[in-house]
């Protein structure tokens, strides 16, 4: 995906791209979030679904 494509390449941003026209940048940093963000929810979930058993 784009995460492993920024770190293998060394690049921080990538250009978003709609029908041809630029449209916004994506950093690294917001990936990252993204994907801590994720995990936290999921963990969150784990831990309800396990306590209301």
């Amino acid at each position: 995906g784009a995460l492993s494509l920024m770190t293998k390449r060394r690049i921080r941003h990538l250009p978003v791209v709609e029908d041809g026209k630029l449209v916004g940048f994506v950093s690294i940093g917001d990936l990252v979030k993204y994907r801590i963000d994720k995990i936290e929810n999921e963990a969150a979930a784990m831990r309800d679904y396990i306590q209301s058993a």
